[in-house]
């Protein structure tokens, strides 16, 4: 079968994200600042991994696809094109493909019949009942699972870049992270207090690091994101 066994490598980076709260201050505050605290640096610590992520994805140098938003039909023929690119690489139709667009880019898919209909994307596919109860979601439109992101190179600006990927072409490795408050996930989280600063110290940590293992299954697109939403 001529299968390739090169191990990728990866050089984990070190991540931190703090912050203080005194407490005088929450003693005049009827919520719990460690607790806000402590969600905000486990989301900032998450939108770095989707940095890092997304840089690898920017890394692939399969030919691009021009995402053209000048009509209805010219969106979706761009997004069965980028899907296109992947059948013609051999990549495996199996469920575990997924396309990230920028904000501009969803609200222009969403004028897409076919994307936005529920005569055409299943019941499971628009609610966005797969993934996280109040974090991102998928829709699930021609076996590829479509989702908003915002931190996708060049977001907001003529050269913006979007991607459709099968999950197994990338890879993302953590550091061990056992028996922290975190359950063992990749992000650790630690409330220590200070004396001298009559204060607590909200820290999160993190080691990791993404890799491309076949770019092959990635296909970027590219974008004018500033120009106005599809009207016809």
């Amino acid at each position: 079968m001529n299968v390739t066994h090169t191990a990728p490598s990866v050089t984990l980076s070190d991540f931190y994200a703090g912050e203080w709260s005194d407490s005088l201050d929450e003693a005049k505050v009827n919520i719990d600042v460690r607790l806000a605290y402590a969600k905000s640096g486990a989301m900032s610590l998450g939108r770095k991994v989707d940095e890092q992520i997304t840089t690898v994805l920017d890394s692939t140098t399969q030919s691009t696809i021009t995402y053209t938003v000048t009509s209805s039909a010219a969106i979706q023929a761009s997004l069965i094109e980028m899907v296109e690119a992947l059948d013609a690489n051999s990549v495996p139709n199996d469920g575990q493909r997924y396309g990230v667009l920028t904000p501009r880019a969803y609200a222009q898919a969403m004028t897409v019949e076919s994307f936005a209909s529920s005569d055409y994307v299943g019941a499971n596919g628009l609610p966005f009942n797969d993934g996280i109860p109040g974090h991102r979601r998928f829709r699930d439109w021609m076996n590829v699972k479509w989702c908003m992101l915002p931190s996708l190179p060049g977001q907001g600006t003529s050269t913006a870049k979007i991607f459709v990927y099968h999950k197994n072409a990338i890879g993302y490795a953590i550091q061990k992270a056992n028996n922290n408050v975190a359950s063992s996930e990749n992000i650790s989280a630690d409330i220590t207090w200070h004396g001298d600063r009559a204060a607590y110290f909200i820290n999160h940590m993190m080691s990791g690091g993404a890799v491309m293992i076949d770019d092959t299954g990635v296909i970027e697109g590219n974008l004018n994101d500033t120009t106005a939403i599809a009207t016809s």
